[in-house]
């Protein structure tokens, strides 16, 4: 019955409020789905054992893990508001353990801090090339850093860039400002 009315087929004589009520509880609606969430925990396991982090792009070879992790952060969320049971805090731990990181963007932006400190090792400054071939990305990521600082200073639109991330900038000696050479 419960299935039917997720596949929106019938009606279901289960009101909203009941099913709530029974997720809040860790009901388990799906005696295999269980079974199923440790799989994809092993698998997650063994993807960090070869990768050294639990952070699976969203263009991994591997859309079943890619496609799991991502629900995994979305009930975490869902739970912390409240709204879903599906994730307990079994869950939480066993994935706190591996290292999972719930804020992918948030780790994101760390992996690329440590990709500048890199360059700043090798070339002695923070001053990375648009396109950068060893890593086209980093160049990118400056850019949209020094982006995001104009809009944050203007009052233009909201910023991604907190006071910790600026700090962390500026104490590799990050150059906000890039005085553009004159094209002749």
């Amino acid at each position: 019955v419960y299935k039917r009315m997720l596949r929106g087929k019938k009606p279901s004589r289960i009101a909203e409020k009941r099913i709530f009520l029974l997720d809040k509880i860790g009901f388990v609606w799906s005696v295999g789905h269980r079974a199923q969430w440790f799989n994809m925990f092993e698998e997650l396991k063994k993807y960090k054992e070869t990768h050294g982090h639990c952070a699976v792009p969203y263009r991994s070879s591997n859309y079943r893990l890619t496609n799991w992790v991502s629900k995994q952060r979305q009930r975490y969320f869902e739970m912390k508001e409240g709204k879903s049971a599906v994730m307990t805090a079994e869950r939480v731990d066993m994935l706190n353990s591996l290292g999972f990181s719930w804020k992918v963007l948030e780790y994101n932006w760390h992996e690329m801090l440590e990709h500048l400190k890199e360059y700043k090792e090798r070339h002695g400054n923070c001053l990375v090339p648009q396109r950068y071939a060893p890593n086209p990305s980093l160049g990118n990521w400056v850019l949209a850093q020094r982006d995001a600082f104009k809009r944050m200073i203007s009052g233009e639109k909201p910023s991604s860039l907190t006071k910790k991330r600026i700090f962390l900038l500026n104490e590799l000696g990050f150059v906000w400002r890039i005085k553009k050479s004159p094209r002749f």
